[in-house]
């Protein structure tokens, strides 16, 4: 929606159909709070009486108008609680559905006295706007009658009237697509601009039939582009500002140039434009159980550990893991752990392998060097094209301890604050960078080196050796990674089979997972050379 409307007024039908912006933050309770202050002013007295009178003496028209004005009430009270929005969409439809049974008992005569001298009945607009909102939160009931009302407003415009073109666009889009869209929510809100998706689809379906090209915006000046950037949100579900700008930077690439994800030039300002001033997704929360479920499959023996890493995502808007330290011995499958926990997250991980690591490169290293680049975690954001990513610190406390070029651990230290992260200063692209977004999971053999101030700023989980109970759900976890890596099918390379389990369970007894996928390994390549080999 692109037009704004006075701030506080409630739009009318026709212009939130040909584009009109919902007042205060494209909020639907505040949107039917105001129109109904607006047409029934008796609400805002509490005269009963007044509102009986205004709506033909209807005593259940009345009540019913009183209940959706106490509804609305409740939920701006909520102030953006999820439970109270849900509640109001429920009593919404509630509200809908008896009204539509109140108008439709009006005689037909009187329906058509008022379409035929152009007086629009409030109650009628209060109905088409509640369609609308309805449709716009996704209720399919509310979604099939939103067609028709398209084409009730398209007849009834007049060519004088401004954006009449709008309505027909929005109908013949609609008509077009079959009332498909696609989930585009508007800024803050749960409503998706349904009608906006329809109008831009006949806009464009229109201009390609008649020949007609579309009409190019002026150019915008610096200003409007700072406005357009933070008006920008993405597709679906949260985000994040990461990079603000890059103009201060030297060079002549723009915020928000170039391939998303990519780069455009060699130089920090062009490498970096494209995530400038843009809002990137952040990866919403999966279906937990899901995730425990498959996490458990793999890694029997650390169930408890799993289980106390995924306690605390439930009701966050976003993945996002509080920096964690699995210790364990050598072979204990912490690493790997580490990594299918981004993954099944939906997550883009980057495992960065500590050991022998003698600089504080990981903070990112100026530009005035021709090795200058980003923070690490700046780099994994600008891959994935989304502000939360996952670090795998592997083997962190083998980083070299030495001070003449930085320590890693330093850097480690500022960026798991995140309040420091919120606003990091990366010397690459000279500017505060937000990575509050970014999860961080290290690795460790033993902590008995690591700075104490350091390990202050992980959970630390003790990972157990496996155990030879888990056996077969281990082999078969292997299997099917080693299936993946050869790009075979199970019918290619099957599970170990009971005997072939049995032969393994000889050779290991529990512990390292590294020596157990060896034995895996030789067992299912052995298929090939035969049992005398």
């Amino acid at each position: 929606m692109t037009q704004p409307s006075l701030f506080g007024a409630a739009p009318s039908v026709r212009a939130l159909l040909t584009g009109a912006c919902l007042p205060y933050g494209n909020s639907a309770h505040h949107d039917i709070y105001n129109a109904l202050a607006q047409d029934w002013p008796a609400l805002l007295t509490g005269d009963e009486a007044a509102l009986e009178a205004s709506v033909g003496g209807s005593v259940q028209m009345a009540a019913l108008l009183l209940q959706a004005w106490m509804d609305a009430d409740a939920a701006m009270a909520a102030k953006g609680d999820r439970k109270a929005a849900r509640t109001f969409q429920t009593q919404m439809y509630t509200f809908w559905t008896a009204l539509g049974a109140l108008l439709d008992e009006r005689p037909g005569a009187e329906l058509f006295a008022d379409e035929g001298f152009g007086f629009e009945d409030p109650l009628d607009a209060l109905r088409d706007r509640t369609t609308l909102l309805l449709s716009m939160l996704g209720e399919s009931t509310a979604l099939r009658l939103l067609q028709p009302m398209l084409w009730h407003y398209a007849r009834l415009s007049r060519p004088a009237q401004a954006r009449s073109d709008e309505l027909f666009y929005a109908a013949i889009g609609c008509e077009m697509l079959q009332g498909d869209y696609g989930v585009r929510r508007l800024s803050e809100s749960d409503l998706v601009d349904c009608v906006g998706q329809w109008r831009e689809h006949g806009r464009s379906v229109l201009t390609t039939v008649l020949g007609q090209p579309a009409v190019k915006p002026p150019a915008p000046g610096p200003i409007q582009r700072l406005q357009e950037a933070r008006r920008r949100v993405p597709v679906d579900g949260p985000s994040l500002r990461v990079l603000a700008s890059v103009e201060h930077l030297p060079g002549s690439a723009k915020d928000g140039d170039g391939r998303q994800g990519g780069s455009t030039a060699s130089t920090a300002r062009g490498e970096y434009a494209p995530m400038a001033g843009r809002d990137l997704p952040l990866v919403v929360v999966p279906d937990l159980v899901r995730v425990r479920h498959r996490l458990v499959c793999e890694f029997p023996d650390a169930a408890g550990i799993i289980d106390a890493i995924l306690r605390p995502l439930a009701g966050r808007r976003f993945a996002w893991l509080s920096p964690l330290l699995l210790r364990g011995a050598p072979g204990s499958g912490k690493s790997r752990l580490a990594r299918r926990l981004g993954e099944e997250l939906g997550l883009a991980v980057t495992v960065y392998s500590c050991a022998g690591v003698a600089d504080s490169s990981f903070i990112g290293t100026s530009r005035q060097w021709s090795t200058g680049r980003a923070c690490v975690p700046l780099q994994a954001i600008k891959r994935a094209d989304a502000a939360s990513v996952l670090i795998v610190l592997d083997e962190l406390p083998r980083a070299g301890t030495r001070r003449d070029n930085g320590r890693l651990v330093d850097g480690v230290l500022a960026l798991t604050e995140r309040e420091t992260a919120r606003a990091f200063h990366d010397p690459y692209v000279e500017c505060a960078v937000d990575l509050s977004a970014v999860s961080y999971v290290a690795t460790a053999n033993s902590t008995d080196c690591l700075d104490p101030a350091l390990l202050s700023r992980f959970r630390v989980f003790d990972m157990p050796l496996p155990t030879l109970a888990s056996l077969p759900v281990l082999a078969q976890g292997i299997a099917e990674e080693l299936r993946r890596d050869r790009g075979l099918g199970a019918v290619w390379l099957p599970n170990l089979t009971p005997e072939e389990l049995d032969m393994v369970a000889e050779h290991w007894r529990g512990g390292s997972v590294r020596v157990l996928q060896a034995l895996v390994e030789c067992a299912l390549d052995g298929r090939q050379t035969g049992p005398a080999n």
